[in-house]
């Protein structure tokens, strides 16, 4: 780099070059990444701010499309130093690259025909080879050209051929075009295809470049003054130091109509790529729609899908559960069985048992029948006994009031026979008394005397009979109430032994009874058994 920058005398104007880019980057760049993509992103940068630096000092290279291709190779060379890289491509354009811009945005056509008219008069039979296949200088020297070698030689002969380049006249760049062909002879007169030749010239081929380079110094010194590009093409020229030179090699209405309509297809593009944002917001909106629209089917359809996957595991499931139903079913049943054989054979010994405690029951209620039909024999005898010796008693009882009847009788007949006596003897008083009466009345009532007498003696009569009558009476009601009292005490006595007969029946009734109930309850119970055992 120290070498290229003497043999170049490169002005390394740091005032102008900051001019250039204190601009910021071009327009025509700002998507170089898009024609031009390089994995480095140093580089990129790089080649974006050298290409904007040409670009704002001539306004021919903001169009030139191979611009990258020859700038390219000096920006990887000198990364580390952007404007020695800018003076570099500067000078190659000033004098490497002359009246290269005539005939844009064709290629230089005047340049393509000194370089055939070279190879002309140093290999008629490659040239006559090269136009009977059909191919121009514009696809065999063009290429070579505008990549300035960068893709068919590698870094160091590429480094090799550029010493010789910048050592010598500016027209050695078309001697070394034409040294490549003469080169390369031998493989060009085997091709024969257009392709071939195009990637024969886009590609690295095995090529000697020492070999190359001496074809070049030969052509260079061999080639006639008539047809010898250094007629043409005006010797190096350096870069001033006070300011870079301008640079009008070109047809300017051309690229003004070309900056006009690329300023316009570049408001198109924008308006282009505004209306393509929309359009790609509006069908990443549709293809998010479509997309959660299918997304929505697919999730329904796994939803379908696992619905109905859970549906058949609930249908395998009832019929599981329905299995094992039957089988809790089938065994329910046989536990039934087991169970009500269980409880048959139960309910047999628990019939059995009861067979035997009712027979002992019975046995023992056939035992208290028995002690009681004994006691009740006992009890009869010894209310008879009672009854008979109540009876004697009774009878007793109504001889001594007979008895006490007729003394009460005798007494009574003695009362009134004495007070009889006694009346006798007062009425014969009275007879006494009145004796003297009568005898002294006897002349007055002697005609009265015996119905007086006969009324008397009724009157008297009459009294006493009423007061025996009385007496009587009282006494015939006395012995009425005793015979009265007396009947009342047979009857008592014949309550009584009737109530006693009826207790002795009832006693012995409800005995016979709960037997009979506890035969007709055993026979109820053993009645089952029976039909059971049937």
């Amino acid at each position: 780099m120290f070498v290229w920058r003497s043999l170049l005398c490169l002005p390394e104007n740091h005032a102008a070059y900051s001019s250039l880019t204190d601009k910021g980057l071009h327009s025509a760049f700002l998507t170089l990444h898009d024609k031009y993509p390089i994995k480095s992103h140093k580089l990129q940068r790089g080649l974006q701010r050298v290409l904007s630096a040409l670009a704002h000092w001539a306004a021919i290279f903001a169009e030139v499309e191979y611009l990258p291709l020859v700038a390219f190779p000096f920006v990887k060379l000198f990364q580390n130093n952007p404007m020695l890289c800018f003076e570099v491509v500067a000078t190659v354009i000033v004098n490497w690259c002359q009246h290269w811009f005539e005939y844009f945005p064709n290629p230089p056509l005047n340049i393509l025909s000194m370089a055939e008219n070279v190879l002309a008069h140093h290999d008629k039979e490659l040239l006559q080879h090269l136009v009977d296949c059909g191919i121009t200088s514009q696809l065999y020297v063009w290429p070579l050209l505008e990549t300035l070698f960068s893709e068919v030689l590698t870094r160091d002969e590429w480094l090799r051929m550029f010493d010789n380049i910048f050592s010598n006249h500016p027209s050695f760049l078309l001697m070394a075009c034409v040294a490549y062909a003469i080169s390369c002879r031998e493989p060009l007169l085997l091709c024969s295809q257009k392709k071939d030749f195009e990637y024969f010239f886009h590609h690295r081929n095995n090529l000697d470049v020492g070999a190359m380079i001496k074809e070049a110094y030969r052509i260079m010194g061999t080639t006639p003054a008539d047809i010898h590009p250094r007629t043409m093409l005006s010797d190096f020229t350096p870069l001033t130091s006070s300011q870079y030179p301008v640079f009008n090699q070109y047809p300017e209405f051309i690229v003004e109509y070309q900056s006009r309509e690329r300023e316009r297809i570049r408001l198109q593009e924008m308006e282009y790529l505004k209306e393509r944002q929309e359009l790609s917001a509006l069908r990443a909106d549709f293809v998010y729609r479509q997309a959660e629209e299918r997304a929505h089917y697919a999730q329904q359809e796994l939803l379908q899908k696992a619905e109905e996957q859970r549906r058949n595991i609930l249908a395998q499931e009832e019929e599981k559960l329905a299995q094992q139903r039957r089988k809790l079913a089938a065994m329910k049943r046989e536990l039934k069985v087991k169970e009500l054989h269980l409880l048959d054979a139960t309910r047999r010994r628990f019939l059995k048992h009861q067979q035997e405690i009712q027979s002992s029951q019975i046995q023992r209620l056939d035992q208290e029948i028995s002690r009681k039909m004994d006691l009740r024999e006992q009890e009869t005898a010894a209310a008879v006994q009672d009854l008979e010796v109540r009876q004697m008693e009774l009878e007793v009882q109504r001889k001594r009031l007979e008895q006490d009847l007729l003394m009460e009788q005798a007494r009574v007949g003695r009362e009134v026979e004495e007070e009889v006596q006694l009346k006798m003897r007062e009425a014969e008083r009275a007879d006494k008394s009145y004796s003297e009466l009568l005898h002294s009345a006897e002349s007055n009532l002697q005609a009265l005397e015996e119905p007086l007498a006969e009324a008397y003696q009724l009157g008297l009569e009459s009294d006493w009979q009423k007061e025996v009558l009385e007496r009587l009476q009282r006494v015939d009601a006395e012995q009425e109430r005793k015979r009265e009292r007396l009947a009342e005490l047979q009857r008592q006595t014949l309550a009584e032994e009737e109530k006693l007969v009826y207790t002795m029946r009832d006693v012995a009734g409800r005995k016979w009874d709960e037997v009979m109930s506890a035969r007709a309850q055993f026979q109820e119970q053993r009645l089952p058994w029976s039909r059971a055992e049937t």
